[in-house]
This record gives structure tokens, sequence and C-alpha cells, in this order.
């Protein structure tokens, strides 16, 4: 009792000193002197100090929109000010990013008081930390009472100032002339939209550049950039959702206003962000003078044709400022073809119509690619694009489908010819099968996973929803929902999920760690979702090349010291909002994650560089820009030359053909250098290895017999019995 009144006793003088503190005005808090800026230093001189300054509102405290986990209600507001300065005219460092959430005496993060309530032109009083985010400085509150409404003035009207002053061509920020008008209200003039940029399916940045080019994101963190699909997590905004159409590649905005956000991405802050941003906080913000065709409303039937079947599109095309002149599919079955030399076809006006059109595409034969695309201009000569294409790219890009007997696989979900790695079903109800290659059960990965039977590039996916606990490895289910992308990942969310009855041992597919090539230019796509073995091809012993590379992860190669193009990231031992790693595999960066981001089920070992396997298996993940495999529990590091805990993994009681009539066992199991294998005499018996190759078969000529596994290379296998029309499968481990 004491030490909590001494909590509230500090906390209370720690306010009262907070609510003493001079001014600071926003100006200064801002300023960085041009030789910082020329040194790559935009660091404000107040960081980390406690600050109290007077500002007044740009932003409207209901518009807003930032889901968040951490914060009561899933909302995390955040508002932004002008300096009082010439009552609020804008101007050099003058404007500031205040988040609106507080910590209360039990560590939870809560909502500001009435910050919803805020409205452009209010005179407030902030007491607050100054941090950082990305390289942008931003006001962080205290506690409940760091704002205060005490006045009102004029709303702020925006600067005047170009993409030039903020990015380069390449997007990558300018601090001498850009970081003046970090967080202020600005105006572009004459800008055109050059690429448009989905994101988690229901999200949608652009970039647009001005007459010499340069280049800029404008993003979504308000209610006016929000899609349609958006559910609004602000709880007063003045919608449930959003309502952006988002613009054609090659619209001309007359204006273009919102604040400007920071995501560092030049001098000494990696080149993965977006540099600075522009946030629109108003649908005014946006003036059209003139775009292209808008296409909406597409619709391909059916989504996955037989070799009998032709199939139709149909689409919506309006034009903002005048009429549709022509429109065209261009498609071909040659996959050696420039888009430019399709063929071209005629979309014409459906009957009783006055935008929708429609073409049918010609059946194909069984297994065919077919690609296609869509071609609208309007009377002035404007050209849009479906899908969208950027503005200047050389080849227009394309929509595709694969002709397929029994409709879809995992593999037409996966297989992307998309520089970001989307689905061509994102966002649509399909149907697939595939064989579970991790489960939520105990001793494995803790998330489900299935794919094509056989495996192969593109043939595995995430699956996430309800219903997805009750199935074990190798077995084949049957699966129904709608394709999404998290965050780069693609998954498939369930609305329902079956066995089929089929059992089958998955297949890994072998991939290089230290091969560049397997990696360059994310080549590793292919591979996402899928299982897969990190092994050496000249069988070299991969040992670990980086201990801790940060957040979990640790790197694998047949390299020493391997640099990022030459080898594998690994991660466990987290699962979290953000992390999806197994919690029964020992090998951790850190003894911290035995607690942090789930309790591990298994002792935490410290990896070093002195740790050398033969492969590691696991499911290919993309997260946070990279790569990484995650090792299902122990049994996935084979030939590892530390001990771990192995654990037999929960089995189904599906099988092949009554898996258990034959009473076949093996032993020991796992093995070393023989099995010892009791079945009925006369039986025929075949081991296959991980990949599904035969390695040895034979007849029994007794009910016990003995297979000699000493020139077999450690790992997973499959020994199958057969007899008197039934058989028994059984996994087996070679550890040697």
């Amino acid at each position: 009792m004491k030490r909590f009144a001494l909590f509230l006793s500090l906390s209370f003088g720690m306010a009262l000193q907070a609510q003493n503190l001079p001014y600071t005005s926003i100006t200064d808090i801002q300023y960085v002197s041009p030789a910082n800026l020329a040194a790559c230093n935009d660091t404000s001189a107040f960081l980390g100090d406690t600050v109290m300054t007077y500002g007044i509102v740009v932003t409207p405290g209901n518009v807003s929109e930032v889901a968040s986990g951490s914060v009561q209600g899933g909302n995390r507001p955040f508002f932004f000010l002008v300096d009082t300065v010439a009552q609020g005219a804008a101007g050099s460092f003058r404007g500031m990013e205040c988040m609106g959430v507080y910590t209360n005496a039990q560590g939870q993060l809560l909502p500001l008081p009435n910050v919803e309530f805020l409205l452009p032109g209010d005179l407030v009083k902030f007491t607050g930390r100054v941090g950082v985010y990305n390289n942008g400085t931003q006001l962080e509150a205290i506690d409940g009472n760091s704002l205060q409404v005490i006045g009102s003035r004029p709303a702020p009207t925006p600067a005047q100032i170009t993409i030039g002053d903020l990015n380069d061509p390449l997007r990558v920020n300018i601090l001498t002339t850009g970081e003046q008008w970090e967080n202020s209200f600005v105006e572009f003039n004459n800008v055109t939209v050059t690429e448009v940029i989905p994101f988690s399916g229901n999200r949608v940045s652009f970039n647009a550049v001005d007459g010499n080019g340069n280049k800029i994101n404008v993003s979504d963190r308000f209610l006016a950039q929000k899609l349609p699909s958006w559910q609004t997590v602000n709880p007063y905004s003045p919608q449930s959702t959003g309502s952006f159409v988002t613009p054609v590649p090659g619209t001309f905005y007359s204006s273009l206003k919102g604040v400007v956000r920071h995501d560092g991405n030049g001098c000494l802050v990696g080149s993965g962000s977006r540099g600075y941003e522009l946030n629109p906080f108003d649908s005014t913000h946006y003036i059209v003078a003139y775009a292209p065709p808008y296409i909406a409303n597409f619709e391909r039937d059916p989504m996955v044709p037989t070799p009998n079947q032709s199939v139709d599109l149909v689409c919506n095309i309006t034009d903002f400022d005048g009429t549709v002149d022509s429109v065209f599919v261009y498609y071909s079955a040659d996959t050696s073809l420039l888009p430019s030399q399709f063929t071209q076809m005629n979309m014409n006006l459906a009957a009783g119509t006055t935008d929708e059109y429609e073409a049918t595409l010609p059946n194909q034969p069984l297994g065919t690619l077919v690609r296609y695309y869509i071609q609208a201009w309007d009377n002035e000569g404007n050209v849009s694009y479906y899908p969208t294409t950027p503005v200047g790219q050389a080849e227009p890009n394309v929509d595709y489908y694969t002709v397929r007997n029994n409709g879809a696989i995992i593999k037409d979900l996966q297989f992307t010819l998309a520089s970001n790695g989307n689905s061509p079903y994102m966002g649509q109800n399909v149907t697939v099968k595939g064989i579970v290659t991790a489960s939520t059960k105990q001793h494995d990965l803790g998330f489900l996973y299935i794919q094509d039977e056989g495996g192969g590039p593109w043939s595995g996916i995430w699956c996430v929803g309800s219903g997805i606990t009750q199935f074990f490895r190798e077995e084949e289910v049957q699966v129904s929902g709608t394709v999404e992308e998290y965050y780069g990942m693609t998954r498939l969310n369930v609305s329902s999920i079956s066995k089929t009855g089929n059992r089958q041992l998955p297949v890994a597919s072998v991939v290089n760690p230290s091969d560049s090539a397997e990696k360059y230019g994310y080549a590793w796509e292919k591979w996402e979702g899928c299982y897969v073995r990190l092994q050496d091809p000249a069988q070299q012993p991969l040992v670990i090349a980086q201990t801790n590379l940060g957040y979990g992860d640790y790197a694998v190669s047949s390299i020493p010291n391997a640099g990022y193009w030459n080898r594998a990231l690994v991660l466990a031992g987290r699962q979290s909002a953000t992390a999806f790693s197994s919690l029964y595999v020992q090998l951790v960066t850190d003894p911290i994650y035995d607690t942090l981001d789930g309790m591990m089920e298994v002792t935490p070992i410290v990896v070093s560089d002195t740790m050398s396997m033969t492969a590691v298996e696991g499911i290919c993940f993309y997260g946070f820009s990279n790569f990484r495999v995650m090792p299902r529990n122990n049994d996935d590091f084979i030939g590892i030359n530390v001990s771990l805990d192995t654990t037999d993994l929960p089995q189904s009681t599906v099988g092949i053909s009554h898996p258990d009539a034959l009473n076949v066992r093996a032993y020991p199991n796992p093995a070393n250098d023989y099995l010892l294998v009791e079945a009925p005499q006369g039986a025929n018996y075949q081991v296959h290895d991980a990949l599904g190759r035969p390695l040895t078969s034979g007849q029994s000529t007794s009910e016990r017999f003995r297979l000699n596994t000493s020139a077999w290379a450690p790992g997973s296998y499959l020994l199958k019995v057969v007899h008197q029309g039934q058989q028994q499968v059984i996994r087996i481990i070679l550890a040697h």
C-alpha cells in the first residue's frame, strides 16, 4: 500500500510539474539547422523532453483512422497543429503531429478525453513528450490532462509548395528543403497520378508526380481516403465506412491538399519507406481537372473455366469529364508474347445499358494460362487500363487464369505476375483442396497451412478463420474462403473446411539458402506459404550465419557469416499480432522469448555460430519486407549437432486405408543406422523420402525384418506397408 501511495504521489507531482512547464513554440520544437539537415540529421533538439506548447488545430478529431490493438477501443486518434505565430499562417517548421492517446496508472493506453471533438481553428494547450516515429517528430501525451481547448481561431489554410520541395523522382526525401514542411498542411497544384497501390485488401494509396517527375505517396491515415470496404474504427467518425473512389492512373489534379508526414528513406535511413508522404483529411482536398475513363465492377465468369467453357468479361466504364470513345480487350494463350502483342477484341455495350461493356474470350486447352487486359479511351484521348497500369510503364499489367477441369488449385491462388506479389484472386471466394503441412495441434506450428498434392512452387497457403483447429498434418481438406493479402502475405480466410478422407505425406520443396539467384528480386515469392526444406545442393552443412537479426530472426547458410543475399532467415519462439512462428522450437535468438510473445513449450536454446545441420524444414512466411522459414517443431532441424527435445505429433485417425489394421510397428523412431519393422509375413513395403522419391522396396519374409538406414540422409521418410488389400503408413525420422 505504501508503494502504491508513493507512486500516486510521484505521479501527481510529475503532473503538477508538467503543468508548470515554460512555453516552447512548435517552431522551436520542429526547427533543425541547415547544417544538421545537410548532414542528414533531422532530429528535434527537444527529443525526449517534456514540453508545453500552444497550437491551432488543423485536422478534425473525428476523421483520423488508424486501427490499433493496443489502444482501448481499437482506435489510435491523432491530430495536427500549426504554430500560433501569425494567427496560424502556414510556414517553415510550424506544423506538429500530436498523438491523441495517453497511458494511465494501470499501464493502459486510452484516447485523450474529448480528442474526437477537436475542430479546425480550436486553440489548444498541449503538454507532451517530444518523440519520433519513422523519422517524423510528434508530441506524445503524458496524461489525461495533456490536451486543453482554450479558445478559437480561423481554420488554418495550406502552404503552397511543390512535390520537388519534399522528394525527388525516386520518392527519396530531400531533408534540406522538405523537413521544414514536416507535419504541415500543404497544397500541390497540377500533379498526375502515376500508380495506384492496393494494400491489405481494403486500403489504397497512390503515387503522384509534378511536372518534373518528383514523386510523393498519397496515403490514407484519414477518413477521406478510406475505401467503401473499410469499416471505420474512430467511434465518432461521421461515416460507418469509407467512401473514397480510387483514382485512375493518369488522373490530373489541379489541386491536392493534405498534411505531410515523414517516413524517412534517405541519408542514413533504409530505402524501403515512403519519404515525405501526403495525407488528405477532407474529400475537398482532391480537385480533379481531368481523368481517363473509370473502369469498375469487373467480373469474369467462370473464374476458373474448363476446356469446354468460354469466358465472359463484364465491367462498367464511365468518364468523369467526357464520354467513353472505345473499349478493347487484349488476350493471349501464348506465354511468350508481350502484352502489346496480344490479340485485340472489341468490348461492346451490353444491350439496354449505357456503361456496361462485355466481351467473350474463347475456350482454351486444359492447363493453358490465359492473360488479358482491358483498354478504354475517352473522347479526349485519355486512356485507362484494367488491371491498372502505372503511367509510363512500357507494357500494360495483365489479369490471368489457368484452365482447369475441377476448379482452382492452390497454385492458381498464389501464382502471380504482379510486382507486388498480390494474388489474382484477391477478394474472391474460392474453394480448393490441399494437404495439411502445418496444424494448430500440440507440438506443431500452431497455425494451419495447406499445400497442393506434390508441392512445388506456388503450392502452399496460410488458412485463418473459424473451424481450422480440427485438422492434422497429412490430412487432405477441402477449404472454401476469401483470398486476402495480410501485409503482403497471401492467405485464405476460411468460411468452411472439411476432411476429404484422404491422407498423404506432404512434399517439401528444396530451396538453397545460399544461392543469391534464388532470392534476388523477391524470387522467394513462389515459396510463400509452402512447406520447404533449406538444404545445400552439394550437401554442405548449414551453419548459423547470423545469430540475431532482430525480432526473433536468425540466418542459416552453407557460408559462414553470409551476407543478405546468401542466407535465409529462420524465425521461432514468437506468437503475437505480428509474429506467427512455433512455440515448440528450442532454437531462438534470445531467452527472453521463453515468456515474451507467447509461452514457449520447450526450453529455449540461444543459437550460436557453432551450430550446424544438414537441413531445416518449415513453412515459408513473408512479413516486414522479408521472407523467412518457420520450423514447425524441433524435428524440422535435420542432422543438427545439438540435442533437441523431440516429441510425437498427434496423429490423424484418417488413413490411406485403415491405418492401424495391419498393426505395423517400426522402431527405434527416430532411427540411426537401422529400423526394425514388424508386419505380416508376405507384406509388400516401400520407403519414400520427403520429396516422394522411392528409396527401397521389398516383401517381408517374416513377421519382423530389418532395414539398413545408414546410407540415408537425416530427415523424414514414409514407410508404406501393403498386405491383402490393406495398407498402413508410418512416418519415420532418421537422426544419425
